[in-house]
C-alpha cells in the first residue's frame, strides 16, 4: 500500500514547474487540467493489459474524488477540524 503524503511544498513545486512550461498555468484549473492529462498519457502508455490500465484509471479518478472530498471538507470544517488546511494530507491508494 502506497502511502501519499501532500505537502505545501509539494504543491507549490508542481505548479512553479508547470508555470515555467506554460505561464497560464498560474491558473490553478489550467494547472490541474495539465496533472489530468498527465496522469492519462502515463496510464495510457504504461506497458500493461488495456483492462488493467482502465481499471487503475478508474481508481485514479476515485481516489482524486476522495482528496478533493477530504480538502473541501476539511476547508468547511475551518478551525474546528483536527487537520488545518496549511497542514499536510494524507491519503493511501492500492490498484485493486
Amino acid at each position: 500500500m502506497t502511502e501519499i503524503v501532500l505537502k505545501p511544498e509539494l504543491l507549490k513545486g508542481l505548479q512553479k514547474v508547470l508555470v515555467e512550461y506554460e505561464p497560464k498555468n498560474e491558473d490553478p484549473i489550467l494547472a490541474s487540467q495539465y496533472l489530468s492529462a498527465v496522469v492519462g498519457s502515463i496510464v495510457a502508455t504504461a506497458e500493461i493489459p488495456k483492462k488493467d490500465r482502465d481499471d487503475i484509471l478508474k481508481q485514479l479518478i476515485e481516489f482524486t474524488q476522495y482528496v478533493y472530498d477530504q480538502q473541501t471538507d476539511t476547508l468547511k470544517q475551518g478551525e474546528t477540524s483536527s487537520v488545518k488546511p496549511n497542514e499536510d494530507a494524507y491519503g493511501k491508494w492500492t490498484p485493486e
